[in-house]
C-alpha cells in the first residue's frame, strides 16, 4: 500500500485476478461481440451507415470504438463481480447509504488493471481511507 503526498490521500492496494478467469473473460468478450444480438446489431449499424454514406474507414473506425467500450463495460463487470463484495464490507464501515454506493462506483471505474505475462491481471484499487483499504486488503 502507497500513499501520495498531496492534498488528498489515496491508499493502493493491488490483487490479482487469475490467469484462468481472464483467459475465460477475454474468450466470453470475443464470443459474445461475434454472435447473437451484437452481429445483427453490427449488420444493421453497418446497413444505416452505408445508407447514411460514411465512408467505409469511417465505419471500420465507429466499430472498432464501439467494441473498445462494450470491452471496457464488461471489464467493469469482472471487477465488480469478483471485487464489489469485499467493497462493500470495506466501505460500510465508514460509509453508508448513496455515499457508500457512489464510493463503490469509484472504485471499480478507477481501477487499473495491467495484463502481467501469465495472462494473470494486476488491478490497483485507489481508497480514501486507511481503514476501508485495510478492510478491502483483508477480505480478500
Amino acid at each position: 500500500m502507497k500513499t501520495d503526498k498531496g492534498t488528498q490521500m489515496s491508499i493502493t492496494v493491488q490483487k490479482t485476478i487469475p490467469a484462468a478467469r481472464m483467459r475465460q473473460f477475454h474468450e466470453m468478450v470475443d464470443r459474445w461481440l461475434q454472435e447473437g444480438p451484437i452481429r445483427l446489431a453490427t449488420s444493421a449499424t453497418i446497413t444505416a451507415m452505408d445508407n447514411a454514406g460514411i465512408p467505409q474507414a469511417e465505419q471500420v473506425a465507429i466499430l472498432e470504438d464501439r467494441d473498445i467500450i462494450m470491452k471496457h463495460n464488461m471489464r467493469l463487470g469482472l471487477i465488480s463481480e469478483i471485487f464489489a463484495s469485499a467493497m462493500e464490507t470495506a466501505v460500510a464501515s465508514s460509509r453508508s447509504g448513496s455515499e457508500a454506493q457512489d464510493e463503490i462506483a469509484r472504485l471499480i471505474v478507477t481501477a487499473v488493471g495491467i495484463r502481467q505475462d501469465d495472462e494473470s491481471e494486476l488491478v490497483t484499487f485507489n481508497f480514501a481511507t486507511q481503514n476501508e483499504a485495510d478492510a478491502f486488503d483483508g477480505s480478500i
